[in-house]
């Protein structure tokens, strides 16, 4: 199926064939899905019981001040293109030494 892409770092736009269970091809790069609307949509939030400390695996669920049930969820796929992956690449190998 032909799939219509956009890189989230540059803006670059393209068609790519993408196949259910494959990679994606010609090098661009899949990072899932997010929810924008998620501030409203959520019902719960999570926070940490200690302010100032972030773990993980003591968290606190609180309602959403801001849910709205009326809302509704809006997925945005996350790519990156061949030339920003490469870029990526590159700038973590100079970080690495």
């Amino acid at each position: 199926m032909r799939h219509r892409v956009t890189c989230m770092d540059c803006g670059k736009l393209d068609r790519i064939e993408v196949e259910k269970g494959k990679p994606p091809p010609d090098g661009w790069l899949y990072y899932g899905k997010i929810n924008v609307n998620s501030c409203q949509t959520d019902k719960y939030l999570y926070k940490s019981r200690i302010l100032g400390e972030i773990n993980l695996d003591d968290m606190v669920r609180v309602s959403n001040p801001c849910y709205n049930s009326s809302v509704k969820p809006k997925n945005v796929e996350m790519w990156v293109c061949p030339e920003c992956a490469k870029i990526e690449e590159e700038e973590i190998d100079k970080e690495d030494g």
